[in-house]
């Protein structure tokens, strides 16, 4: 197993135990959304799968367990990174990358299957990182995204789903 961690800083460097504590058997991700991208995700037997905003390695310990080939996660955060690499073992490989830039280290084609769980509604370019990770699954690979429904982000924020900003 090898780790690169750069020293770019991500919000996430701050409370990376914290979210580990709360997704781990939080309600939304312990039971709706990891549940429901790993019923979608189906068998990884065999298969190379690039885990893309892999976060402490939640969705890594199951591929490891569903006996995933190989592993690639990849975290903006290097503190999420490097709390994913000294927990989990196996044949997984944690590097820290911002998905808006080009994975100049992934080869075209390199996975059978890319992940990219609770991820994209917080990228600010989604159409340059979803450029960049459609070249990295073979020919009949698959992409499993999930993402937040827009009314959380309202929820959360305040004023209204139907309000137009610009």
């Amino acid at each position: 197993m090898s780790e690169v961690f750069p020293s770019k800083p991500s919000m996430y460097d701050n409370f990376a135990e914290e979210f580990l504590a709360h997704a781990y058997d939080g309600a939304y991700n312990a039971y709706y959304d990891r549940p429901a991208v790993l019923s979608v995700l189906g068998s990884v037997s065999g298969l190379a799968v690039l885990d893309l905003g892999c976060g402490p390695g939640l969705y890594a310990e199951e591929l490891v367990a569903r006996d995933a080939r190989r592993i690639v996660g990849v975290d903006a955060s290097a503190a999420m990174a490097r709390l994913a690499s000294e927990r989990v073992r196996g044949p997984v490989t944690f590097r820290q990358h911002e998905l808006q830039t080009p994975m100049t280290w992934a080869a075209d084609r390199e996975f059978d299957v890319a992940l990219m769980p609770l991820v994209l509604h917080r990228l600010d370019d989604r159409a340059a990182a979803l450029r960049e990770v459609a070249r990295v699954p073979r020919a009949g690979g698959r992409l499993v995204v999930s993402t937040h429904h827009p009314t959380s982000d309202w929820l959360r924020l305040g004023g209204s789903y139907f309000t137009v900003e610009k």
